[in-house]
C-alpha cells in the first residue's frame, strides 16, 4: 500500500471518529479531526495512488459518502441548536413580560403631600 492509499484509509478512519463526535455533540473536537481528515485528503491527492487507480477511486467515493453522512449529521445538530436558541429567546420574552408586570411603583411618593 501506498503513502497516498494509506492516507486516504486514515482519514476515513478519522472521518469515522468525526462523525462519533458529532453524534454526541462534540463540536471542537470534530472540527479538530475535520481540519486533520481535510489535510490528509490534500496530501493524499497530491501523491501518486500505489494501488490501481480503481481501487484509488473506490477510496474517495467510500470518503464522499462519509462526507455525506457527516454534513446530514451536521445540518441535524445545526437544526438542534436553532431550536434550542429559538425556546430560549422566547422563554427569555416570558419571563422579561413577567418581570415588567410585577414592578411595583409606589404611586403614594409621587402625588401625596408626605407633610400632611
Amino acid at each position: 500500500m501506498s503513502g497516498a492509499d494509506r492516507l486516504l484509509d486514515e482519514a476515513y478512519d478519522i472521518g469515522q471518529r468525526e462523525y462519533d463526535c458529532l453524534l454526541e455533540g462534540d463540536v471542537d473536537q470534530a472540527e479538530g479531526l475535520a481540519k486533520e481528515r481535510g489535510r490528509l485528503i490534500q496530501e493524499a491527492l497530491s501523491g501518486r495512488p500505489g494501488e490501481p487507480l480503481d481501487l484509488f477511486v473506490e477510496k474517495l467515493k467510500r470518503l464522499s459518502s462519509l462526507q455525506g453522512a457527516l454534513t446530514e449529521e451536521a445540518k441535524r445538530l445545526h437544526a438542534s441548536i436553532k431550536a434550542d436558541l429559538l425556546r430560549l429567546r422566547q422563554e427569555n420574552r416570558r419571563i422579561t413580560g413577567y418581570q415588567s408586570a410585577t414592578r411595583f411603583t409606589p404611586l403614594a411618593s409621587t402625588f401625596l403631600n408626605k407633610r400632611g
